[in-house]
């Protein structure tokens, strides 16, 4: 075989091991992103659950009556 041959399987194979290593560090990332996005979109769903309970306007309190003082 040629040198030129041996090179250029050997540079294919590189490049695809190569392809194969990066693809599987970037896949944890993109886990971690994904993980992060949709604990996220579950603390905004709590908080504006949590802002639509607190709009409610409060009971009114009771009037208090006071007695009037006996005039002597």
């Amino acid at each position: 075989m040629s040198s030129e041959l041996i090179f250029m399987i050997g540079l294919t194979l590189g490049v695809v091991v190569g392809v194969v290593t990066i693809s599987l560090f970037a896949s944890n990332g993109i886990t971690d992103l994904h993980a992060e996005i949709r604990d996220l979109r579950v603390q905004r769903d709590i908080l504006r659950e949590e802002l639509e309970k607190s709009s409610a306007k409060p009971t009114p309190r009771k009037k208090r009556y006071r007695k009037q003082p006996t005039r002597k």
